[in-house]
């Protein structure tokens, strides 16, 4: 059960309840609105709590804002001090309270994919997430992954093909012929055999190669036994091939498995590089950006960062790390004393500082890509500024696209002091078909506002719209939320000739024309932009989507890819109905089955 104590004149006050607890828990901080500023976890919940009374020496801005702002604090008491840190891993993931440091990964890298849920799994590369995948990855070297995934197929000859062009194919493609598949969609191959090959690659991919190489030691000396010389040599090859790429890599032996982590910061944003080192291979890399840039040291990151990581990782029974940073006692503490997954943290050596400088390269790498808007905390203080506000950490714009009033939709495109942030990118369809542009911007700002309050999210400091000083004032009449004071609403519209140089600034005071405030102007051409590009994509789709609707919506069983089949080789879905049982049957992903049931359908039409 949770307990309450104020904070009054930097005292704790308790109430009637009880005292703070000394056993193990999770507290959280709320300010004066009774928002969560700052989720925590502590073995002893009254010593830690009792610890931010304290002015420490060297104290960053972000303890300094934060203490200032606490009013009463709220405490979860738990059996351990894991289960405190599962549960505050939980909390901060669900509300991302401001206070807290978190990290976005970067989702860019692709990963290797194995569809082994199939009978005849292929391999493929993607950015694109899938649990029901075999997956390895994601991994920073683009080009050293392809040539993972080339060396892999011409080892093993897994398919890469679609699965409608697998599923009715009459003989081989080009990919047999090049020796790079071994053509199971026309039987070439028994499942068994197959089967074998994908177990063989995902232990390739794993980095067991070992493994592998006894596999097809096994293979070679089978058929050297039958005298059938041919089928030995390949196997011998395949050998070859894994031991002279076994040659290439940085082999680190004395453990299966090894993370190697690295942080390095600029004046404009922070990455937390992971290397996954597996039997010897560097077998992945991701990264990962603290969400706000603030003066948080690189050991208080990388802590934060460990706790989180640890808990997270459900699958390994043991973690091994290496890194050059300092990081907490509590953290180490925590570390040393974890039964599942036990963790081991390794001392760098001369044997492994080669990887800790492959790790440094890469997050020095990424935080120079990552420099595209490296101008964008500036442009936020500069528009804070100009705008009189306090703070700026997150601003979104909306706009509205439509077809004639039917099927409007609003988009909500959000930046903060890294950039665009689409994973909170949001469309929002219009339930209403109408041609006032200006009550369906309200009624999405509403709509956004509410959904942001109910998961305890935080609001935007300032919205902006696309139009003049009446529709900024027409949206701001048509909103009836309790927050819309407490957001800063302004606009953006044409100046002379239309011309973007011109554009020119709508506030409740004033206007401005945007010429001379050129991080400011590029800041909001940037939004107004990204909004209108993200509506418009929306909306294509989605008119997309329309304009297939047909008859053929009512055949049950038949998906958006087969409808699309029958469209593309018929030419419309009028000359569909029109066809034969035996037209129907040639069509690529229609069998015998589903053509019939189609004729029916349009036979009782």
């Amino acid at each position: 059960m949770a307990k309450q104590a104020h904070f009054k004149n930097n005292k704790l006050v308790f109430n009637q309840d009880s005292e703070i607890s000394e056993s193990s828990g999770v507290y959280k901080f709320f300010n004066s609105q009774n928002e969560i500023l700052y989720i925590g976890k502590a073995k002893n919940l009254k010593k830690r709590v009792k610890s931010y009374l304290k002015v420490r020496k060297g104290e960053g801005k972000r303890i300094s804002k934060l203490k200032s702002n606490i009013k009463y604090v709220e405490t979860i008491i738990t059996k351990t001090e894991s289960d405190a840190l599962i549960l505050e891993q939980g909390l901060i993931s669900k509300i991302r309270p401001p206070f807290n440091i978190q990290f976005r990964d970067d989702k860019s890298y692709p990963a290797i994919h194995l569809t082994t849920q199939q009978d005849f799994p292929a391999i493929y590369v993607s950015r694109q997430k899938n649990t029901k995948n075999t997956s390895f990855g994601p991994f920073a070297n683009v080009g050293a992954m392809r040539l993972n995934v080339n060396l892999t197929r011409s080892l093993f000859k897994l398919r890469n093909c679609k699965d409608i062009n697998f599923r009715n194919r009459s003989r081989p493609c080009i990919e047999y012929q090049m020796k790079r598949c071994s053509a199971p969609c026309v039987g070439y191959i028994s499942k068994n055999e197959y089967t074998l090959d994908v177990k063989n690659a995902i232990n390739f991919l794993s980095g067991d190669s070992k493994r592998v190489v006894k596999n097809l030691s096994k293979k070679m000396d089978l058929y050297s036994e039958k005298k059938d010389y041919e089928r030995a040599i390949i196997y011998r090859d395949k050998i070859q091939s894994i031991r002279d790429t076994q040659k290439k890599q940085n082999v680190l032996t004395g453990f299966k498995e090894l993370d190697v982590l690295a942080v390095r910061k600029n004046k404009f944003s922070t990455c937390l590089s992971v290397l996954k080192v597996e039997a010897g291979w560097i077998n992945s890399s991701q990264n990962f950006y603290p969400v706000s840039n603030d003066d948080t040291s690189e050991e208080e990151l990388l802590s934060a960062f460990l706790e989180s990581y640890v808990v997270n990782d459900k699958k390994r029974k043991e973690i091994n790390l290496l890194f050059k940073e300092n990081i907490s006692q509590d953290t180490k503490s925590f570390l040393n004393n974890l039964r599942l997954p036990r963790v081991n943290i390794l001392k760098p050596s001369s044997k492994n500082e080669n990887l800790i400088e492959i790790c440094i390269s890469q997050a020095k790498d990424a935080l120079r890509r990552n420099n595209n808007y490296s101008w964008m905390p500036d442009a936020l203080e500069d528009l804070k500024k100009f705008l009189n506000l306090n703070e700026i950490n997150k601003i979104e714009a909306f706009d509205i696209s439509h077809t004639s009033g039917k099927e409007v939709s609003a988009s909500c495109v959000v930046m903060n002091k890294s950039g665009p942030d689409k994973k909170n990118y949001r469309i929002m369809n219009i339930r209403k078909d109408s041609n006032d542009d200006y009550l369906a911007l309200s009624e999405a700002i509403k709509r956004r506002c509410k959904n942001l309050q109910k998961n305890n999210l935080a609001l935007p400091e300032v919205i902006l719209i696309d139009g003049g000083k009446g529709q900024l004032n027409t949206v701001k009449k048509n909103l009836d939320i309790d927050t819309k004071n407490s957001i800063t609403f302004i606009s953006v519209s044409k100046g002379p000739n239309r011309k973007e140089k011109y554009d020119i600034l709508h506030t409740d005071k004033k206007n401005f024309e945007l010429k001379n405030f050129s991080k400011t102007k590029k800041l909001l051409q940037l939004l107004r932009n990204e909004s209108h590009r993200f509506a418009i994509n929306h909306h294509r789709k989605r008119r997309s989507k329309n304009l297939l609707k047909s008859n053929l919506d009512d055949i049950s069983g038949l998906g958006p890819k087969l409808k699309l089949n029958l469209i593309r080789y018929f030419g419309g879905a009028d000359k569909v109905m029109e066809a034969s049982k035996d037209d129907l049957k040639a069509v690529p992903g229609i069998g015998v089955n589903k053509a019939n049931q189609i004729f029916r359908f349009i036979k009782n039409q």
